[in-house]
């Protein structure tokens, strides 16, 4: 079985879909890139019924390798109390249940682009008014430089979206 590609925290995750076309991801990409070790207590909460084992392609000949399922995944990433995993929770916390409450339903293609476009409007604003102050200016470099990662969260969320891997 060939497993797809899904990018996450610059990290390849290898990931299956079974006859349900339902996804499976390879646990020791997801372990990696969390930074999780293997040996962590994570493994021993998952649901049993969302492990397990495929045969997969890798640089060593075919392997069998542990995927877990998409509730297990979630279960790793909501229990980790790493940075990696932090951010996504930020994400699902701060973003995706609140717009689902609000509206029903979340596009991570519509939240990007409405997200890009707030972010660009601010960066606009700020270089508009600028600042003179020692203060401000070391204020307004930290908002730059995490404005510009939040752009670039947005245009992965966006080019993903058109690839087909999220909706």
């Amino acid at each position: 079985m060939n497993p797809s590609i899904f990018n996450f925290n610059n990290h390849s995750v290898r990931v299956v879909l079974d006859e349900n076309k339902e996804a499976w991801f390879c646990l020791a990409d997801v372990y990696k890139s969390l930074d999780i070790s293997r040996t962590s207590r994570l493994f021993r909460e998952l649901d049993d019924k969302g492990v397990a084992d495929y045969h997969t392609p890798t640089s060593g000949g075919i392997q069998k390798l542990k995927f877990i399922n998409e509730p297990n995944l979630y279960r790793i990433i909501f229990r980790s109390n790493k940075s990696e995993a932090l951010s996504f929770q930020d994400w699902v916390f701060a973003d995706v249940l609140p717009t689902i409450r609000k509206t029903g339903s979340y596009s991570a293609r519509q939240t990007a682009y409405d997200e890009l476009n707030r972010l660009c409007m601010q960066e606009k604003v700020s270089k508009d008014k600028g600042s003179f102050h020692s203060q401000g200016m070391h204020r307004r470099k930290r908002e730059k430089h995490a404005n510009a990662k939040r752009i670039e969260t947005c245009k992965t969320n966006i080019q993903l979206t058109f690839e087909g891997v999220t909706q």
